[in-house]
């Protein structure tokens, strides 16, 4: 077995507690940004469904509650969701109301703390104090910060099992590419928990196996490793095809829509209009990462890559980092070719990147442990340059989440202290806090649910009219 290098984690007692401290810190910086929380218009539905009268049984596998139809065989963040429901439930019933997502927060951390170990045992010359700052820059971006409200807790599920399966290949890397049993084991089970959790984690799972093809020799490893991620990938889709709209029917009473989770290339790829929005998203997002300073967030980043590349003078690295890029750039096409609203100023900084968010830590753990060995001065300049981003990514925070408050979640977010209020105060009628309709019935079953107080709301089974299955648009009803 090969030694652990100086610069690991593990060889560095003081940052056990220096660097663990920092991410706890930056995780509840996101819950006091908050302010207490809101919730998303879809959120609303979730939460007073969760609370309802229904089994357990039905509120796991409803796809007419949990996806209006819409079937996506992602049913483990439906258990987060009722998880998250459960801890709002019972906070207020103890006094303390809030409308956060429990599992963004402690999902955050645990990313945090997976990525910081794993990114040395990955990448050869990673300072852990680099490592550290890389996943401070995770921590900063808008997305990180910005998405611990009530929605559905699909995306950070799908990162911190994407940094798990990172963990295992460096785990893997760092035996000497010896594949264990063990390891195998807990690979193929968070890379199926990656697709149970969202759409996404399917994507990453395939940006993996392609990413290994072309950077590693096609050797025993390589193979055991691809073959694990496969299998997931597999069971994954004779989940969502077959066993979990089975049981969405066995609770519904009909059979969901299940195309809505698949891709459709020609719409998606053969439209010129999905490449301006979804690029300009994906240069953003390496914007909020890399230190919000405009343009130079892309164009450095990405020369210093180019130069690193260039001195390092290895095909495999090259062809490699194409193919990261131009599956990321795949990806968002295809997701704003399924929801044109991402671009809009508070989709695109929250929620739907956080997975995204693992993938550039990931290349900026690779650039930066290859700077120190290709650039004159790389040792002396890449850790203060980190830190430089981190800087301005938390000076950026102010505009960020004035941008977040400014259009699509203004009205949530307005409406949220009078909710807690609602919730809190049950001497005074739901009415008098002139909340909407959505929000007025959150407040009411909260109260039903935390205190007993009496509601006459019922949780209606209707979809929101804003929702629907993209290309067929109903439910194969039996």
């Amino acid at each position: 077995m090969r030694e652990r290098t100086p610069a690991s984690p593990q060889r560095l007692p003081g940052l056990r507690i220096l660097w663990p401290a920092a991410f706890l810190a930056l995780s509840i910086l996101g819950a006091l940004l908050l302010d207490g929380g809101y919730v998303h218009y879809e959120g609303q539905f979730f939460l007073v469904s969760y609370l309802d009268t229904r089994s357990f049984a039905e509120k796991l596998f409803s796809a007419h509650f949990n996806e209006w139809d819409c079937y996506q065989g992602r049913e483990l963040s439906f258990l987060f969701g009722w998880l998250d429901a459960e801890f709002i439930r019972y906070a207020a019933r103890a006094g303390w109301v809030h409308l956060y997502s429990i599992t963004h927060f402690a999902g955050l951390f645990a990313l945090a703390m997976i990525l910081w170990r794993a990114l040395p045992r990955m990448f050869d010359g990673l300072a852990a104090n680099d490592s550290g700052l890389i996943v401070a820059l995770l921590l900063t971006t808008p997305t990180a910060l910005f998405s611990g409200y009530y929605y559905r807790p699909a995306k950070i599920l799908a990162a911190v099992f994407f940094a798990v399966v990172l963990a295992c290949i460096g785990r893997i890397r760092e035996r000497e590419w010896r594949v264990t049993p063990p390891l195998a084991v807990a690979m193929g089970i968070a890379a199926t928990w990656m697709g149970m959790s969202d759409r996404l984690g399917i994507y990453m799972l395939i940006l993996i196996v392609m990413t290994l093809a072309v950077s590693r020799p096609f050797d025993r490893s390589t193979r055991l490793i691809a073959a694990v991620l496969i299998l997931a990938i597999v069971l994954n889709v004779v989940w969502s095809t077959a066993i979990g709209p089975h049981l969405s029917a066995g609770v519904d009473g009909y059979t969901p829509d299940t195309i809505d989770q698949v891709v459709h290339l020609r719409f998606t790829y053969l439209r010129s209009e999905h490449y301006a929005p979804a690029l300009s998203l994906l240069a953003d997002h390496l914007k909020y990462f890399f230190g919000n300073f405009g343009l130079l967030s892309v164009i450095g980043p990405l020369g210093l890559a180019a130069i690193i590349t260039w001195r390092v003078r290895s095909r495999r690295m090259a062809i490699a980092a194409a193919v990261v890029i131009a599956a990321s750039a795949a990806v968002y096409v295809a997701m704003y070719a399924r929801l044109a609203s991402l671009p809009w100023p508070a989709s695109r900084r929250v929620y739907y990147w956080l997975p995204q968010l693992v993938v550039l830590a990931a290349g900026a753990a690779l650039f930066t442990s290859r700077s120190r060995a290709v650039l004159r001065n790389g040792k002396r300049a890449v850790t203060p340059l980190l830190g430089v981003m981190v800087a301005g990514n938390l000076f950026s925070i102010p505009s960020h989440r004035e941008a977040i408050r400014s259009q699509e979640h203004r009205p949530w977010i307005v409406q949220s202290p009078a909710l807690r209020s609602c919730i809190e105060d049950t001497t005074r009628d739901v009415s008098y806090y002139r909340l909407d309709s959505a929000y007025a019935q959150v407040c009411g079953a909260l109260r039903a649910a935390a205190r007993g107080a009496e509601w006459d709301g019922t949780p209606s089974a209707t979809p929101n009219p804003r929702l629907y299955c993209r290309f067929s648009g109903k439910s194969q009803r039996k």
